[in-house]
């Protein structure tokens, strides 16, 4: 099962990435907010939600039709599935995401913008590489929630499961 979750962990990583490139891409307006003392790019909130969107589609149905098979209420586990990846956005997404990227900038001095190594004709910024980590801190934490939260064993998966358990097979 967690192979098939870290797969479509990666398609939902390509879904998040990509669209966070493209926002990137096509929206430069900057919108500088400052907070206490730390000044950031609100523009770049807004990009985290829009790829979060995408995520959260991709991998709610990615995970319902081909990881945990579940067929319970659609809407009541696309609800409880956007609840658990609110909390995941709101502490790592964004939460980790800008202490990451504040790190660099304020404690380090490194400017999110600048160059790390290209491929192809795409440019990999430290704004991407931190996005790719953040990313997979993510997943690990999304399959937690999702495994133990959202969709939950049938009751056919719990005899399999108790029916394993009685032989000794695992």
């Amino acid at each position: 099962m967690f192979f098939m979750y870290a797969l479509t962990g990666v398609f939902t990583m390509i879904a998040n990435a990509a669209s966070f490139v493209i926002f990137d891409k096509l929206v430069t307006t900057e919108l500088h907010v400052t907070v206490i003392m730390w000044s950031f790019d609100a523009m770049l909130l807004l990009n985290q939600f829009v790829a979060w969107i995408a995520a959260v589609l991709t991998a709610f149905f990615t995970n319902r039709a081909f990881v945990f098979r579940s067929h319970g209420n659609i809407f009541l586990e696309l609800l409880g599935f956007t609840c658990a990846r609110l909390i995941s956005f709101m502490l790592i997404e964004v939460g980790l995401f800008t202490l990451m990227i504040m790190s660099l900038e304020h404690t380090l001095g490194v400017p999110q913008s600048d160059v790390i190594f290209r491929v192809v004709d795409f440019e990999f910024t430290y704004l991407y590489v931190v996005k790719i980590l953040n990313s997979l801190v993510l997943v690990a934490a999304n399959y937690v929630a999702s495994r133990y939260l959202v969709f939950k064993a049938t009751g056919k998966d719990v005899r399999k499961n108790a029916r394993r358990k009685d032989t000794g097979v695992s």
